[in-house]
């Protein structure tokens, strides 16, 4: 392997930077869709938090007339 490794030429180097750089942008890419996705996650647990709040203030509302 390593005598393999000794006689890649640049053609071969540039080739394997490009195809790491590729997956890298991929990577990225793919680490803000799940962010976007978790946000979206967390703000539709936030107002389902709210309703449930709402929802309990109000049956001790009724409760209490």
């Amino acid at each position: 392997m390593d005598e393999a490794r000794a006689n890649w030429n640049d053609d071969r180097l540039d080739h394997l930077s490009g195809q790491v750089d590729r997956l890298a942008d991929r990577v990225d890419a793919l680490r803000d869709h799940v962010d976007e996705r978790f946000d979206a996650l967390q703000q539709s647990m936030i107002y389902t938090l709210a309703s449930v709040l709402t929802a309990f203030g109000c049956a001790l509302l009724a409760i209490q007339l």
